[in-house]
């Protein structure tokens, strides 16, 4: 860190984030630059950039934009702690890459072990687990956390099949990246992009996803509580219904380019 400001662009290079994001973390007050000029140039300080590490930290154990705000902004948040925790989990992340590495190395040199140990990452989603529990219960609201006791909590993960696991990360991904978006029409090309992306991970990880099926999927985003209430944890409105918009805007026009062929 240093002790000059930074400007939108300067810190999006650093950081590896989009400009976008950085504009969008702004709009939702998670992260306002301490300096906006006459020029209406924003410009942050060192402060701001511990605030983005901590961010960005957050968002790697899964927590949602809006549930970083409500953490860091609680009168008993410690920040020392919460890197604490964090250094563990990228402790054990560590690790398991060493253990990997070890794995191959001693294959190449021809001592060959059929183990599937060193590819577990149960100890890190293990620590991850214990880590957003106790931040949700020494800094979070319970009312506010419910969601986690739905079907895509930590909890319920572990009955599920194990290559879930990614699911929820490209979920975030995805949720975060089309709230970028939501004040965009549905149809526009950027949020439609989204939508093929989903629609491409669904059918090559879980089960065939065609237009009738992910027109389902968008239909069960809205009336199903669990996955509403998870989906709209992203955005800064009903994030579900944007959603399911984009889907039926993207399986009509499937629909309409088959009938021209």
């Amino acid at each position: 860190m240093n002790n000059k400001t930074m400007t939108v662009h300067e810190v999006a290079e650093l950081a590896g984030i989009t400009i976008r994001t950085l504009h969008y973390y702004d709009k939702i007050g998670l992260l306002k630059p301490a300096i906006v000029t006459e020029s209406k140039y924003r410009l942050y300080t060192d402060e701001d950039l511990r605030r983005l590490q901590e961010i960005l930290f957050f968002r790697e154990v899964g927590f949602a934009l809006k549930e970083i705000k409500k953490l860091v902004r609680s009168p008993n948040y410690d920040r020392t702690e919460a890197l604490k925790r964090h250094l563990d989990i990228l402790q054990a992340q560590k690790e398991r890459i060493e253990d990997l590495i070890s794995f191959i190395n001693s294959e190449i040199d021809g001592v060959h072990k059929v183990s599937f140990v060193p590819f577990s990452n149960s100890k890190v989603s293990e620590l991850q687990e214990n880590y957003r529990e106790e931040v949700l219960e020494r800094w979070g609201s319970t009312e506010s956390f419910k969601e986690y006791d739905t079907i895509f909590s930590l909890k319920a993960r572990r009955l599920q099949n194990e290559k879930l696991e990614g699911f929820f990360l490209t979920a975030q991904i995805t949720f975060e990246k089309l709230a970028l978006y939501e004040n965009k029409s549905p149809s526009c090309r950027e949020v439609q992009h989204i939508v093929k992306e989903w629609k491409e991970y669904i059918s090559n990880h879980f089960y065939k996803c065609d237009e009738q099926m992910l027109s389902h999927l968008g239909q069960l985003y809205i009336t199903d509580e669990r996955f509403s209430s998870y989906i709209n944890r992203f955005g800064n409105g009903n994030l579900a219904s944007f959603f399911n918009k984009a889907i039926q805007i993207f399986c009509s026009r499937q629909k309409e380019q088959r009938s021209e062929l």
